[in-house]
């Protein structure tokens, strides 16, 4: 229910719009964390694309899917009681050490608990608040990229709604004496008939004499395998019962037989950072920015003479070396100024006046 919710918002949200802009989408403002749980649930197929994850919407919306499932994992559910005060959860955590393999004395722990608070964590709408928020500022810039509507007041509730019902999953799973454990898929890692496949990348690097080398791995890990725990007994014998609440859910690509041949190829944090400076126009902006620090301090320099009336002592080669980079600073602004109007979509009748200092 919970991934049927997520998949739901990111598909009538944040993926349902084709991206318009052709700058990378992978090189927006994105934070470290996204990039992080992005590389914990996605690589790209066998040509080395990082660009396709996110530019193809059914790419897209799993690859959001396995980011939104993860930290839900990492923030709600691995809580020992989500919303707890800081006193309860640090009583549940002496205890999670103390009775590691005792179940129930921790599920009657929560309960009596809850009572006590009249059936409602007392930081649980704050959590989910914090956690709401937490997404959406993941989400942002890609919605922002692709004109999304992931920040408009209806797609907030949504979001929140589903925060909230993780946040009861989760106390769900701590009143009751079972253990419930996720595990997530690696990218990379081959496919296997226990997953649930979504869908495929049908791109392959290798050549047709080699199809019989090629098989399915994963590309996108949208939801990891979540399973219970139950201890049980059956007459004198007593052990434990395993069954699945659910499969992981796989986006595939065709890769290499052998784990060591199939490679990930260009990291995604490499990836965000080539061509930031690669650009002669990037190149020059930073020049243009050199120059003027060095006509700033040169500046400074001129006044502080000035005030102190020694200028004129200075002799005129000296002087001249002074003034060059304050006249380049101000030739580099009026070219940077020329650019920005030739650019703008605005119409204006501004024009840069040339000045005494160039």
């Amino acid at each position: 229910m919970l991934h049927a919710e997520i998949t739901e918002f990111i598909k009538n949200g944040i993926g349902k719009r084709v991206a318009s802009t052709s700058r990378s989408l992978w090189k927006l403002k994105h934070s470290k964390e996204f990039l992080s749980l992005a590389t914990m649930v996605a690589r790209p197929g066998a040509d080395g694309d990082w660009e396709k994850l996110l530019r193809s919407r059914s790419y897209r919306c799993a690859l959001l899917t396995g980011v939104v499932m993860m930290l839900l994992e990492k923030h709600v559910f691995s809580d020992l009681l989500f919303g707890a005060g800081e006193e309860q959860a640090e009583v549940l955590r002496m205890e999670d050490n103390s009775m590691i393999s005792v179940e129930a004395l921790r599920a009657d722990t929560n309960r009596v608990y809850l009572e006590a608070t009249g059936g409602m964590p007392p930081l649980f709408w704050k959590r989910v608040d914090n956690i709401t928020a937490r997404i959406m500022g993941l989400l942002t810039p890609l919605s922002v990229a692709v004109g999304g509507e992931v920040a408009s007041p209806s797609s907030y509730h949504a979001l929140h709604d589903i925060v909230a019902l993780a946040g009861w999953l989760n106390i769900a799973m701590r009143l009751s004496p079972k253990i419930t454990t996720f595990e997530w898929v690696q990218p990379g890692e081959a496919y296997r008939h226990s997953f649930l496949s979504i869908g495929e990348d049908k791109q392959t690097s290798t050549s047709s004499s080699e199809s019989h080398r090629v098989r399915a791995r994963v590309m996108i890990s949208t939801t990891p395998k979540i399973t219970r725990h139950v201890r049980s007994s059956k007459g004198f014998f007593g052990g434990t019962e395993t069954y699945d609440v659910m499969k992981p859910h796989v986006f595939t690509y065709k890769g290499r037989f052998r784990d060591w041949e199939d490679s990930v190829g260009v990291a995604l944090q490499s990836h965000v950072r080539s061509g930031l400076v690669s650009s002669p126009i990037r190149l020059l902006a930073l020049l243009v920015n050199a120059v003027r620090l060095l006509a700033l301090v040169c500046l400074v320099g001129v006044l502080g003479l000035m005030m102190f009336g020694v200028w004129s002592c200075v002799p005129g080669a000296y002087r001249e070396m002074m003034l060059l980079p304050i006249r380049l600073s101000f030739r580099g602004l009026k070219w940077w100024l020329g650019v920005i109007l030739q650019q703008s979509e605005v119409s204006t009748r501004y024009n840069v006046v040339n000045t005494g200092w160039s």
